[in-house]
């Protein structure tokens, strides 16, 4: 039986923290992605992430809450696999969740989600067709690794990776999202010090009620220097970023399409959370006024609304 990951399945899994598993429980609540693919990159992130074992298409993973292991057999029999179940141990704070091999198709379940490649060879890292280069994959990826071993610790989220490989996909990925996750040297342990960023990838992969279970609903970017004004932009911004993912996640359950010049808007303010408009609308390609970048955001924020 292969393994990927370096997390003992035999072992009782390490409790995380009351406001983890807040979050967690909130993750596994928001609806489902709109399209297959982005299913399959949530449920690839949260097998990964969680250690996976496999043979002959079939898979076990062992999680540490009862709503992650729900989510996963959730999004696993959307993608067609067979006998999903949940076997928990309660006593032992583990689910383990078992799959069986899908007889339907002729790749792997393990195989079309990044697990191994066509001979059976363990990934050491999501690959980039899983993954992929749209915003919903990226939120998607984020939010199963999180279900899977994300903490959330004095305003900061930590992710330990299974491989450096993993690390560094993720980094790239959350920097889609506007959030720098640092990774110390060549570890495998991610951590998002600045509560604006915790906050804007919490609400970006769960809405705001899961950077309210955080205890980052109004987080702020206390450590920007510069005077009130400066901090109270920061701010502002911080919350308007948080407002743009939050209406991408929207649209996104909801399967509708952004216009171009709306999800180029959206996507430069998540690229620079704490930016003013005016910085912003100059970071444009090709630049435009703040007035020109403000009715955008504008247009995309009721867009959502109406889809709520």
């Amino acid at each position: 039986m292969s393994t990927v990951g370096r997390h003992d399945l035999s072992a009782p899994a390490p409790a995380r923290s009351t406001a983890t598993r807040a979050v967690v429980t909130a993750l596994a609540g928001v609806a489902p992605p709109a399209r297959d693919r982005d299913a399959g990159a949530e449920a690839a992130a949260i097998v990964r992430w969680a250690g996976v074992r496999h043979r002959h298409g079939a898979l076990a993973a062992d999680l540490d809450t009862p709503e992650a292991a729900s989510r996963l057999v959730s999004l696993l029999t959307r993608l067609g696999a067979d006998d999903g179940t949940v076997a928990g141990d309660s006593a032992r704070g583990r689910w383990r969740v078992e799959v069986g091999p899908d007889t339907d198709s002729g790749d792997s379940l393990a195989v079309r989600l990044g697990v191994v490649d066509n001979r059976g060879r363990p990934l050491a890292a999501p690959p980039d067709w899983l993954t992929g280069g749209s915003l919903p994959g990226a939120i998607a990826t984020w939010r199963g690794a999180l279900l899977a071993r994300g903490e959330v610790v004095d305003g900061a989220v930590t992710l330990d990776c299974p491989a450096p490989g993993a690390a560094r996909v993720l980094t790239e990925l959350g920097l889609r999202l506007g959030v720098r996750a640092r990774r110390p040297g060549s570890g495998s342990r991610l951590t998002v010090t600045d509560p604006a960023e915790a906050a804007l990838l919490l609400t970006t992969c769960g809405g705001r009620v899961t950077a309210a279970a955080a205890g980052l609903a109004d987080a702020t970017d206390a450590a920007a220097p510069g005077s009130a004004n400066d901090a109270r932009a920061t701010v502002a911004a911080s919350r308007a970023a948080a407002a743009v993912a939050e209406a991408f996640a929207t649209l996104e359950r909801a399967g509708v399409e952004v216009p171009d010049a709306r999800a180029a808007a959206g996507r430069l303010r998540l690229a620079h959370p704490h930016l003013g408009l005016p910085e912003l609308a100059a970071r444009a390609a090709p630049p435009m006024s703040k007035d020109a970048l403000a009715g955008r955001l504008r247009r995309l924020l009721t867009l959502a609304a109406r889809h709520r």
